[in-house]
């Protein structure tokens, strides 16, 4: 292998650096051949094989295939050319019989291996081919990592000085040293442009310059060439290399880049010959594709930077009138800020009313939440209850902001304190009790009412609709105001009036926007508190029912107990002595027939009986037998109770009594009590149920009803999203319902390896963990946990345990997932430091439906159990100062199975 794995979460180790490996894997692919092998690697800018040799590290021995001599390989990307090839030496060229294998990574062309013609590559060797494609791939993907993580430092080191610098001959000079250390180049140069000249201003390097001069002279056809696209140039003799620099020069390549400030040319950055760097694994030593991106990327940031100093005095005006315009946005972002600030208050009051269902709870948290100084601050709220049979609207409660106890800092959780708060008193005085006002034939009110639509009442509109609005206007007490529906599903169920009036600020769109979703919100609240009290009606009737029938149990065992027992008496030697008329009826036989005879003549109706009677006189003891069925009898069922007569207070048997209840009725009326036990179990599920899916209900409702009063397309969107959510929350307490009820079910079992099944849970939690400031820590002295389950329940498990780990955690807390074996199970455990499980509370956390969260069905421990148990295996929980941990077992017999299995069928 040519590496090892250590069992830490996303770490990875090698034994030995990838040169040496690669040396490896060339020295075991020689040992295939009795000729010479050689390493060509590709450098495809110029389309060249370059041969490399193996020293302390890889070089280049200066043999090389070229593309332009060789054209039949020019096609080739895979697979085996055998042939003639060209290679080029320093001094001279030969021709060669080689086979050459192309080597490539993912469809990307490496180079290729140069083998002795008609060589046979066996499957064993294309292996070790294949581990050296691999191991090439890395070097180069780590070498280009490396130099973009120290180019990107050295970008974040430019710009701090794009930043900083003032002068621009002092930004040019620092912006230079900065790419001089990236292109690693031996000389970095800036030619700024004057009239028709270029003139050296900057020059960064060391050794002897190559450059030919200080000033230079370009024709228009050189400068355009230079002006039209971001340039890679080789320092191969051309017309524009003999430009810069003179023959005694040996650069090996440069590149040159425009610089330009506010859309104007000003001048050249120019790079010149790549210094090679000890360590550093790259095919080739000239400058790039990448390396003119690079400067160019340095020239443009120059240019704003340079466009920035040159800007700064004209910017002086503009800054003041943005000063002016800042000020006005603070305005609008102050405005904001307050509707955001009412949206999260309005979300709280919502939960509030959600979480109440009481309706006179529900109407004090909706007007407390509507004036209180952390909710959505109007002045003053009316609450009006809708009347549809005498089509009146009455003044039901009314607050003033500011007034009653109800006025204190909210310091903790808003929906916490509007639930308190709403049992402290009532918001409404007496007198006002009485007050009402009819809202068939008044516009307005219709509109509210009917067309259940905002209504902005005014001054204005009081002038022209006086008549309709002096009673709601002497209800309110003043003349600007809003009226909103409260409306269900179904109907409405009120309206809520508030003002700004003791304050004097103007209500604005964005107000009647959030009072229109507040009241949408309490009208299914109250909507719901009225299903809910049906629903509690019918439980109530459940529970009368099964207490009914548990009365007609035990009516009924009553008069079992008052009816005449078939009874037989018989002597100590075994003769009949006594039979009552029930036992007549019973056996079909009259009294004179059976006195004096011997009990056995009974034994063909009371097969087994017999036995039991003469224990009876032997011991003396009671024998009582229950639901006993005779064959001879029929389908009858009775209590059989086998009785030693005593004669005396001596104790001496004077016989035998066999005492026979018939209880078939008793039998039937249990299997129906069963039945309603059943019913009355189904109606406790269902009120839980019912009361999980009555917050995505209610909020379904609320934004159906949204949508259907808005053309918005954008908030339809929006409110569709909020549906989408929620039917998705309904569809996953159903999936959970479905889960925990339905009978066993058969295991789909597969092969899989646990631990990484873990490790892949704990990486989907991560950023999760992250924003809480949670870690996530996994122990196992296994590498590899192999075994045999349904991995996706398996994996359910999991993911519950730590989840639930992480939601129980406090900031900077860790979560640590520990798997190990004992001699019989793998033991999985998740502990966490979060508050301690009271043991009132362990014993009952795995029941369905119990939890001792605000949200959640409870049925997530439930399932995770009901798994566990499918597999054969147990979970427990234990919680204490130390911390809180959940472990579960699996059965150990599992484990390797598939192993087992996957030779078998080799």
């Amino acid at each position: 292998m040519l590496r090892r794995v250590v069992v830490k979460l996303n770490r990875v180790h090698f034994e030995t650096s990838y040169e040496k490996i690669i040396q490896r894997l060339m020295k075991r692919i020689s040992e295939y051949f009795s000729g010479d092998v050689s390493l060509y690697i590709l450098e495809k800018y110029k389309g060249v094989y370059k041969e490399i040799i193996f020293g302390e590290k890889l070089q280049r021995s200066g043999r090389e295939i070229r593309l332009e001599s060789n054209e039949s390989l020019e096609e080739f990307t895979t697979g085996v050319f055998s042939g003639t090839v060209t290679v080029h030496s320093h001094s001279d060229s030969a021709e060669e019989s080689r086979d050459l294998h192309f080597l490539n990574h993912e469809g990307d062309l490496l180079g290729l291996l140069s083998l002795p013609r008609g060589s046979y590559v066996a499957s064993s060797l294309k292996e070790w081919i294949s581990e050296l494609e691999m191991a090439l791939h890395y070097s180069l993907t780590r070498n280009y990592e490396q130099e973009g993580y120290r180019r990107l430092k050295l970008a974040s080191r430019l710009t701090s000085v794009l930043e900083s610098e003032t002068m621009i001959e002092r930004l040019i000079y620092s912006s230079l040293e900065v790419a001089r250390e990236m292109l690693r180049v031996r000389w970095i140069f800036f030619l700024e442009q004057s009239e028709s000249k270029f003139t050296l201003k900057a020059a960064i390097g060391e050794g002897r310059n190559p450059l030919k001069s200080i000033e230079f002279q370009l024709s228009a056809q050189q400068l355009n060439y230079l002006t039209s696209g971001r340039l890679f140039i080789s320092a191969k003799k051309s017309e524009i290399s003999s430009v810069f620099f003179d023959d005694v020069s040996a650069v090996g390549s440069f590149i040159v880049v425009p610089l330009l400030s506010e859309g104007d040319f000003i001048g050249f950055f120019l790079a010149a010959d790549r210094e090679e760097v000890e360590g550093e694994f790259r095919p080739y030593k000239h400058l790039d594709e990448e390396d003119v991106r690079l400067l160019d990327d340095v020239g443009r940031r120059t240019g704003v930077a340079i466009s920035k100093i040159r800007l700064t005095s004209r910017l002086e005006l503009e800054v003041r009138k943005l000063k002016q315009l800042s000020k006005r946005h603070e305005e609008s972002i102050s405005e904001q800020k307050d509707q955001l600030f009412k949206l999260g208050a309005l979300h709280k009051i919502s939960q509030a009313m959600r979480k109440s269902l009481d309706y006179e709870r529900i109407v004090n948290i909706l007007l407390v939440g509507a004036t209180h100084s952390a909710g959505l601050r109007f002045d003053r709220a009316l609450f009006l209850k809708k009347n549809s049979r005498m089509a009146l609207l009455t003044v039901e409660a009314k607050i003033v902001r500011g007034e009653g106890e109800f006025e204190r800092t909210v310091y903790g959780d808003l929906s916490r304190y509007l639930q308190d708060v709403s049992l402290e008193r009532h918001f409404i005085a007496e007198k006002d009790n009485h007050i009402s006002v009819s809202y068939l034939g008044n516009m307005i009110l219709e509109r509210v009412v009917n067309r259940r639509k905002i209504v902005h009442v005014t001054p204005d509109m009081g002038r022209f609709r006086s008549e309709e609005l002096s009673i709601l206007n002497k209800i309110v007490g003043a003349q600007d105001y809003l009226v909103a529906p409260v409306s269900g599903e179904k109907d409405v169920q009120g309206v809520i009036v508030v003002d700004k009036v003791l304050t004097g600020n103007k209500i604005s769109n964005a107000d009647m926007e959030i009072l229109g979703l507040l009241a949408d919100s309490a009208g299914v609240a109250l909507e719901l508190t009225g299903n809910y009290e049906r629903l509690l009606e019918i439980t109530d009737s459940l529970e009368k029912e099964r207490n009914l029938s548990n009365y007609y149990r035990k009516f009924v065992s009553s008069i079992l107990q008052s009816l005449e027992s078939s009874i037989v008496v018989c002597s100590p030697s075994g003769e009949i002595t006594e039979v009552n008329r029930t036992a007549e009826l019973l056996f079909d036989a009259r009294r004179e027939e059976l006195i004096g005879k011997k009990i056995e003549i009974l034994a063909d109706k009371l097969e087994g009986v017999m036995e039991l009677l003469f224990d009876v006189l032997r011991i003396g003891e009671t024998i009582t037998l229950s639901d006993q069925r005779f064959d001879n009898l029929g389908e009858r069922y009775f209590d059989v109770k086998i009785t030693p007569l005593r004669q005396d207070s001596g104790g001496h048997l004077a016989g035998v009594i066999i005492s026979m209840d018939e209880v078939t009725r008793r039998k039937k009326l249990e299997q129906e009590f069963k039945s309603r036990e059943k019913l009355a179990a189904l109606g406790e599920m269902s009120a839980r149920v019912a009361h999980e899916i009555r917050n995505p209900i209610t909020i379904i409702g609320g934004f159906i009803k949204r949508m259907a009063a808005t053309n918005d397309r954008e908030k339809m969107g929006e409110y569709a999203t909020i549906l989408r959510e929620e039917l998705g929350r309904l569809d996953g307490i159903v999936r959970e319902v479905l889960e925990i009820s339905r009978a066993r079910t058969s295991i789909q079992e597969e092969g899989f390896d646990l631990l990484a099944l873990t490790k892949e849970v704990l990486d989907g939690f991560q950023e999760r963990a992250q924003e809480d400031n949670v870690k996530l820590i996994l122990e196992s002295k296994e590498e590899k946990l192999e075994y045999y389950a349904d991995k996706n329940r398996i994996k359910q498990v999991i993911i519950n345990l730590v989840q639930n780990a992480i939601e129980a955690s406090e900031h900077y807390g860790e979560v640590l997932v520990k798997i190990d074996k004992d001699p019989k199970n793998i033991v999985f455990s998740v502990w966490n430091r979060g508050k301690v499980i009271p043991q009132e509370i362990l014993k009952r956390i795995f029941e369905p439906f119990f939890t001792t969260k605000t949200l959640g069905t409870g049925l997530g421990l439930s399932i995770c159990r009901k798994i566990v148990q499918e597999h054969g295996g147990e979970i427990e929980a234990d919680s204490g100062e130390k911390g809180t941990v959940f472990t579960f077992r699996l059965p150990l017999q599992k484990i390797g199975r598939f192993d087992h299995e996957k030779d078998t069928y080799r």
